[in-house]
């Protein structure tokens, strides 16, 4: 199975949400059912002392007089000085006020006759009220409805989110078990769900691409390494064939052959190196190779960027350093680092350092743009005043990745710094 994060997965965001929803939706449920419940109550004692006021109204209009009300519990006050003090203390404060809230759990209305200016009717309705005397137990019966409710969303909410999930599930299951050197050419994109079935074909799609870029890449590679091996080997040849002849040549003729010779025996290690980083990353044993040598041999083959100028080469190297690495990846390196750091100096020294594991080329050249340091490992970045085409330090950064060493720059307008590591020492 594929490990999710279990505070992000789909199943419990489908769960928390859906809970969520049902809490808020029991909770407005519950308020909105008291609120109306309160409301209704209030109206009816509004309406019916209205239809009291307007049979005393009436009664007035036809006999001159204010009869008596017709419920005990309604009482007629011909001025407000007849109030009770409880009612007359509230309305000093509120003089507007048609409901009250007296002494000992007591509830009042008022009505105003003659457009508020009296007499008044006023009704004490404590005995009659419903929601307001059982206000606990319709409280606590609402919150035991959002409980059940909500319990309810709970057992729906795991339904669903395993009903949901479990096709997501299973793709992901499925993505999981895929391999680079071994992709199906037939995913499962049978899916009953529309959206997940989408999906599964669209990663079908993209396994389809992939699968047809890596059999590009590799009848490239493949090509590349025939194609470029079989010229290499034959000016290799003719190469030996003209250094047997030695006698036979002057000694401009001689170093050249020589020159050549070596640069072959450079470009069929570099093919087999970067052949081998178009490969998948695999642990093979390899043997310790000296590091002073390689260095010196580096040196004197970028030593024809030192032409004119005045720039000294410090070698701090002991004979006795070794590399667990491939000569050719070890002469990649630094042939890139090295030709930089004798190309940008004018004027100087050059220092190639190795202490402990790490190894680093130092010049005293003008430095790295500052616009362009962050993007220096990047492929086809170069400077202004560069005559090569931006893939050396790319090339050198990909070479670090595949060897596990740490490769970093660090420039001023004054010094420049290449550092590679955790080099693989003997």
């Amino acid at each position: 199975m594929v490990s999710t994060n279990q505070t992000t997965s789909l199943k419990n965001i489908i769960i928390r949400n859906f809970i969520g929803f049902a809490v808020f939706s029991a909770l407005l449920f519950s308020a909105v059912n008291f609120t109306i419940a309160y409301s209704i109550e209030d109206e009816y004692f509004n309406l019916h002392l209205q239809a009291e006021a307007d049979y005393l109204a009436q009664h007035h209009a036809e006999h001159g007089v204010w009869p008596k009300p017709r419920f005990s519990y309604m009482t007629f006050y011909a001025t407000s000085t007849d109030f009770p003090d409880e009612i007359n203390r509230i309305l000093a404060e509120e003089p507007q006020r048609v409901e009250l809230k007296g002494a000992n759990g007591r509830y009042f209305h008022i009505h105003r006759f003659n457009q508020h200016k009296g007499p008044f009717l006023i009704s004490e309705v404590s005995d009659m009220l419903m929601v307001r005397s059982h206000t606990r137990f319709i409280i606590t019966a609402l919150i035991i409805i959002a409980a059940l409710v909500t319990l309810l969303a709970v057992y729906f909410a795991f339904r669903l989110a395993m009903r949901t999930a479990k096709p997501m599930s299973q793709l992901a299951d499925s993505v999981a078990l895929l391999k680079p050197n071994k992709l199906p050419e037939d995913f499962p994109s049978n899916q009953p769900e529309n959206e997940v079935r989408q999906l599964a074909k669209a990663i079908q799609q993209l396994i389809t691409r992939v699968t047809f870029f890596i059999s590009r890449e590799q009848h490239f590679t493949r090509d590349v390494s025939h194609e470029l091996r079989t010229p290499i080997a034959v000016v290799k040849s003719s190469v030996e064939l003209l250094l047997q002849q030695a006698g036979q040549l002057n000694k401009q003729q001689l170093e050249t052959l020589r020159q050549i010779d070596f640069a072959c025996v450079q470009m069929e290690q570099t093919v087999v190196t970067l052949l081998s980083l178009a490969r998948e990353k695999t642990q093979q044993p390899v043997a310790a190779i000296k590091l002073l040598p390689v260095v010196e041999k580096v040196v004197l083959q970028q030593s024809t960027h030192l032409q004119d100028k005045a720039v000294d080469v410090v070698i701090d190297v002991t004979a006795e350093a070794q590399l667990l690495m491939q000569e050719a990846e070890l002469v990649i390196l630094l042939s890139n680092l090295v030709g930089n750091a004798f190309q940008h100096s004018q004027e100087g020294n050059v220092t190639i350092r190795f202490q402990g594991s790490e190894l680093t080329i130092t010049d005293t050249g003008k430095g790295i743009d500052p616009a362009l340091q962050p993007h220096v490992k990047e492929p086809l970045i170069k400077g202004a005043d560069s005559s090569g085409f931006g893939i050396g330090l790319s090339l050198v950064n990909r070479l670090c990745e595949h060897q596990n060493i740490f490769f970093e720059i660090s420039s001023n307008d004054q010094v420049t710094t290449a550092s590679l590591k955790n080099m693989p020492i003997k």
